[in-house]
Order: structure tokens, then C-alpha cells, then sequence
């Protein structure tokens, strides 16, 4: 959401909220909370926040945390949910005058992307493991746009990965950034071998595909077959960050007849995961940093109004000592700057009160 400058200072501001019920006004700064209940509170006033409040418990103490914020999961936004949060993979191939770009979903049968023309193409997942899965697919030649077979073409390979609430990284195979699915320059060359006819290896720069006189089944498992093939690494990493290879890396190995380009793709990653998501989140750290609670979309519940507020409720009992109390908000839906129904209760933040020993 683009802001007027009106707001400018709003949003810029960390603001200690009340504890009660929060009025809706654009310019609204609420007073110091008078809940003696109240231990600590953070309002958002505004997008793309980040902010956070000390506080101090000088003894044990049981606490209600309520937090509301803007979220949805794969039930309440399956388009946006599937398309780009959950782990996905990725194939681009250059066609001349366009390219073609298919999002193959991980734990679903759904496929997006730029021109992903599906007529006759068959795919299937595997799940060889708790951290391993793979993609197996079959393109027709001409769904993809050859009228035969070419001698050499120019793809990609990207990896999207969903550790936690949000698209935490993408790699791809030759591309250096994630504008792909625009961007067929990015592509590498993938030259087309028939063993039976020039045995030679491919040209300098370029991945080999190797023809294959038996079909790979396409039913998620690896077939004898794909050992024929050469095998490239997913290692260019082009949105976020990773932890190291048992975090993300994947590979591939491309077959092909008259008929068909097959594409294999094995992902390992440490997390495999249906996206569910709060756009706006909060926590409460102790004195060392680390995390004694978190927002979490499930444990949320609807807060009223439109489908993507939500709210958590917890109790909690924290010894004595010094927290920090944090809160981010996206770019919209915030207190005082609704896209849509508000929530009941009207506010994005966390409230803090005491339950006593």
C-alpha cells in the first residue's frame, strides 16, 4: 500500500499501546495503558512495522497474551497460498518469441505459471523421506511449443522454499536472479544426445539430456532409467537465505524421446511444508533473546470481520527477569489503515496482562 505523507510518522514511530479497546482513527495515538492488569502492549498504526517494548515481570508471574494480526492458510486463500508460499518447483524453457513457466506444487496437484500450457503433460510427487521429495514429469514436444524434436533447448530450474510463514529462499540451476519467469537470458543451454547416434559429450556451458529408448514411468519413483542422465545442481540462490544444504539444495536430470521431455527434480529440505502463514507476527524474547512465544497461524482462531484476521490467546507463566515484546505488520491491513472488514475487537498488536502467581 503506497502511504500519504501525512503518515509518514506514524508509521515510523514505536508506539506503546493501551491495553483496552482500541479506537480506529487514521491519526489515532492511544495513551499510556491504565489497566493495571496491563503489563506490556504493542499497537501497530501502521505498514511495514517493526517494533518491539520492554518490559520487566519483578517476579513470577502467569500472563494472558492476546495477539491479532492479519493471516491465512491454504483453506482460506488456496490461490495465494499454493502459488507462492508453500515449497514449489519451477521449469522455464525458452521458446524464441515467449517462455514458458510451470509451478509444480509440493503436496498438491495444482500448476501455475507463465503460459503453463498442461495439455497431455503428466507429473507425479515423491516422498522418499521425512527431508526428500521429488518432482517426475513429462512434457509432450508440442504442448510446449516444437513441432519436432530440437537439437538443443534453453531452461531453467528453480527451488522455492517455505520453512516457516513465508517464501524463506528460492535457488535455481542457472539463473542468478528471481525474475525467471521473465527473463529467459537467465536460461541454460541443455544440448539433446542420442547415445545411438553421436556419442560425443555436449559443448562447453552446455547440460546433456540423453535420449532414452524406454519411457520413465511417471509415478514418483526413480526409475533405472534416469541413471542414464547427467545430473545438475540447484545451487544459485536467488531470494533469501539458506542454512547449508540440509536446509535446500536439489538437483536434476532431463530424458528425452520423439515424444516427450522428462524432467526429474529430488529437493532436500529439512522442512517439507504446506504454507500457513500470518502476514503480521509478534514474539516475546527474555534478556538472552531467545523465544518464549510466537504468534502461530494454527494456533489462531478468526477474530471477526474478514477471514484473514486473526487472533491468539495463550497463557503463559514466565519467571522473573527482562523481556522484549515485538511486532511486525506487512505492507496493509494495519490498525487505522483496514483494506478490509476490521476485526471485532479493532487492532493489530499483542496485549500482555497479568493473571497473578
Amino acid at each position: 500500500m503506497v502511504l500519504r505523507r501525512g503518515w509518514v510518522l506514524v508509521v515510523a514511530a514505536l508506539v506503546a499501546a493501551a491495553c483496552g479497546r482500541v479506537r480506529v482513527r487514521e491519526h489515532f495515538v492511544p495513551p499510556p495503558g491504565t489497566d493495571p492488569s496491563c503489563v506490556a502492549s504493542l499497537l501497530a498504526t501502521g505498514n511495514n512495522q517493526n517494533l518491539e517494548i520492554p518490559f520487566e515481570l519483578p517476579s513470577e508471574t502467569l500472563l494472558r497474551v492476546v495477539g491479532q494480526g492479519e493471516g491465512a492458510s491454504f483453506s482460506l486463500t488456496p490461490g495465494l497460498i499454493e502459488s507462492f508460499h508453500n515449497d514449489c518447483v519451477e521449469f522455464f524453457i525458452d521458446l524464441g518469441d515467449f517462455n514458458r513457466q510451470y509451478r509444480f506444487v509440493w503436496g498438491d496437484r495444482k500448476v501455475e505459471g507463465k503460459y503453463a500450457d498442461m495439455e497431455g503433460v503428466a507429473f507425479a510427487q515423491g516422498d522418499p523421506s521425512e527431508t526428500d521429495y521429488l518432482f517426475e514429469i513429462a512434457f509432450p514436444w508440442r504442448t510446449l511449443g516444437f513441432k519436432s524434436v530440437p537439437d538443443a533447448i534453453r531452461m531453467d530450474i528453480s527451488v522455492c522454499d517455505n520453512d516457516d510463514e513465508s517464501r524463506k529462499s528460492q535457488m535455481a540451476w542457472s539463473g542468478i536472479d528471481g525474475n525467471l519467469w521473465n527473463d529467459p537470458s537467465q536460461y541454460g543451454d541443455v544440448q539433446l544426445v542420442d547415445p545411438a547416434i553421436s556419442p560425443s559429450m555436449p559443448s562447453p556451458g552446455s547440460f546433456s539430456a540423453i535420449k532414452c529408448h524406454s519411457a520413465p514411468v511417471i509415478d514418483g519413483a526413480l526409475d533405472p532409467v534416469w541413471n542414464l542422465c547427467e545430473r545438475g545442481e540447484v545451487s544459485h540462490l536467488q531470494i533469501g537465505t539458506t542454512a547449508g544444504p540440509e536446509d535446500l539444495s536439489a538437483w536434476f536430470r532431463v530424458l528425452f524421446d520423439d515424444s516427450f521431455l522428462y524432467l526429474l527434480v529430488e529437493v532436500n529440505d529439512n522442512v517439507k511444508r504446506q504454507a500457513a502463514f500470518l502476514f503480521d507476527n509478534g514474539s516475546i524474547a527474555d534478556a538472552s533473546g531467545r523465544e518464549v512465544w510466537r504468534m502461530s497461524i494454527d494456533r489462531t482462531v478468526h477474530a471477526g470481520g474478514a477471514l484473514k484476521n486473526r487472533r491468539q490467546e495463550d497463557t503463559l507463566r514466565l519467571p522473573a527477569g527482562r523481556y522484549t515484546l515485538r511486532y511486525s505488520t506487512d505492507e496493509s491491513h494495519s490498525t487505522g489503515h483496514w483494506d478490509d472488514t476490521p476485526p471485532d475487537d479493532p487492532f493489530s498488536g499483542i496485549k500482555l496482562y497479568s493473571l497473578g502467581l
